[in-house]
């Protein structure tokens, strides 16, 4: 009877007890978020590197009575270094994403992936908005893919005049733990060749110096130094650096000369494929035909690289395929600049079963560590911009395999910094990446990407097309210069072949240097005070 009357007491408060509380309101309780509202963000990684594909995972309140969409919106605030007019500069701005949908039901939450492809070095706010919901921050840190010297390299080299600038700009990356010394440069070289003398940079006129977080107990420090190098005679040579934590070297990465010709020659070489996989034989031999050809023959002031330098490669090979690339182009006697295409981030060994390849270490490791990039030359303003991973490969076509697909294109980023840093409208510019952004046909089957513009679209960039055509209309773009599609085209913005041939801007493909058979070759630009006067294709017989 006693634990009856227990019972039947506590019944008669409980409605008393909700009253007052009620009253009261919650205490220490947190209110529930509205529908619609950011509840988390996050990244898939939260120190990448450059060039290394992350998503962002945006987490928003459900529970709608009905189905409603959502807009996300997000701005990426960055600080960091950017590779323009031959330097590495450390710039500010603030990026807007293109909106992202989510539909949002009666589950308790929603999740959406949000991929993005950092292009700048430094560190990152990311502010995201839902709605009308109060705006949330994440904040990342991107680094170098690679440690040593960033610039100049063997793809991205410095060409000095001496009646225009007198200084060498040395960028340097090392990671270290926080409670590591910073980075520091105790002797830096030029060489020309094994057997010739060096010639040490000991007047270092200025330094600049900052470090971006590496992870949780790591950070990078990222050192520019600038090194007067009047009395450096002539000639194309090899850069050494020591630091306190070991010599780095770039080969053929800074070439002095006394003063520039108003008239130069240019060499776009494409989709060289060294490696064995789709093809049967290595093209290295191909390549050092055509190398002896340009040294004999052309004489460019500096060689184009638009991307597919390899076929495709192995971690676990013998033989490193980008080596085979570099050394090739050992021989050559003018400067080469690279930009990747699709083919240096195939690395799997089971490449026939595909999936989309988007690492670009071992390309930034030996070739080039830097995918975007600008310098002026010859009164004339060059842009390498890094036109992605594989977007669409699986097509269904007649012929049921897409052996050119689509890249993934240029980011928000990219863009604004082809507006911002990287362009410059008045000079003439031309451009070089790897996918084309204009064709004469659609992509057709199942998978194809849409088109809403005049020009046809297949085995073009997939984002930003529109964007990017419309920059070069605007602003002074002779050529771009792409490959992929191993044909030669040339197009105007509607994909027709042009009637008048300076009819700028020109969207060019040029056919594989070294896939041709008897057509080997590259294709030759000739510039007189700024203004190219042609662009054919030859075949170095």
């Amino acid at each position: 009877m006693k634990h009856l009357s227990l019972v039947i007491t506590i019944l008669l408060l409980i409605p008393l007890f909700n009253s007052l509380t009620a009253q009261a309101g919650p205490i220490n309780q947190p209110s529930r978020l509205s529908t619609g509202e950011i509840l988390s963000l996050s990244a898939s990684d939260a120190y990448p590197t450059l060039s290394e594909p992350v998503s962002l995972l945006v987490t928003v309140q459900g529970g709608a009575t009905e189905r409603f969409n959502e807009t996300i919106l997000i701005s990426d605030e960055f600080h960091g270094l950017v590779a323009t007019d031959g330097h590495i500069t450390w710039i500010a701005g603030n990026v807007t994403e293109p909106p992202i949908t989510l539909t949002i039901g009666n589950q308790a939450s929603y999740k959406k992936k949000i991929p993005w492809y950092p292009s700048i070095v430094g560190n990152h706010t990311f502010h995201v908005i839902a709605g009308s919901f109060p705006v949330q921050n994440l904040t990342m840190s991107v680094s170098f893919d690679v440690e040593g010297v960033i610039s100049p390299s063997f793809g991205h080299p410095s060409i000095l005049t001496k009646d225009t600038t007198n200084e060498l700009q040395v960028t340097m990356s090392e990671t270290r733990t926080t409670t590591e010394a910073p980075l520091q440069i105790l002797a830096t070289k030029l060489q020309a060749g094994d057997c010739s003398p060096s010639y040490s940079l000991d007047n270092m006129t200025s330094v600049w110096r900052t470090w971006v977080n590496a992870g949780p107990d790591h950070i990078q420090d990222e050192l520019i130094g600038e090194y007067n190098i009047s009395s450096i005679p002539d000639g194309f040579y090899d850069i050494i650096v020591e630091t306190s934590k070991q010599s780095y070297t770039w080969q053929h990465a800074v070439k002095i000369q006394t003063n520039t010709s108003k008239e130069i020659t240019i060499a776009q070489l494409t989709d060289i494929h060294i490696g064995k996989y789709a093809n049967f034989a290595n093209k290295k031999k191909e390549l050092a035909n055509l190398i002896t050809y340009m040294n004999e023959n052309i004489h460019p002031d500096f060689v184009i690289v638009s991307g597919d330098s390899v076929d495709w490669y192995n971690k676990k090979s013998l033989r490193n395929v980008f080596n085979d690339f570099k050394g090739a182009f050992l021989a050559c006697d003018a400067p080469v600049f690279t930009t990747p295409g699709n083919h240096e981030r195939y690395g799997n060994s089971l490449l026939f079963l595909y999936y989309p390849f988007t690492n670009l270490t071992s390309y930034l490791r030996f070739v080039n560590p830097l995918s975007d990039y600008s310098f002026d030359y010859g009164n004339v303003n060059f842009v390498f911009l890094d036109s992605g991973y594989d977007y669409s490969r699986w097509e269904i076509q007649p012929q049921i395999w897409n052996t050119t697909p689509e890249g993934s294109g240029l980011t928000a980023t990219q863009i604004f910094l082809l507006n911002t840093t990287w362009g410059d409208a008045q000079l003439n510019q031309i451009i070089s990446m790897h996918h084309p952004a204009v064709y004469d046909s659609n992509d057709t089957g199942l998978g194809a990407v849409p088109n809403n513009l005049p020009s046809g679209n297949n085995n073009c960039i997939a984002f930003n097309r529109g964007v990017f055509i419309d920059y070069c209309i605007k602003n002074n773009v002779s050529l771009v210069l792409t490959g992929h599609t191993h044909e030669n085209h040339v197009f105007n913005s509607v994909g027709k072949t042009p009637l008048n041939l300076t009819a700028w801007p020109l969207f060019i493909q040029t056919r594989s240097s070294t896939l041709s058979g008897s057509d080997n070759g590259g294709r030759i630009l000739h510039i007189k005070n700024g203004v190219v006067l042609s662009y054919e294709y030859l075949a170095f017989a």
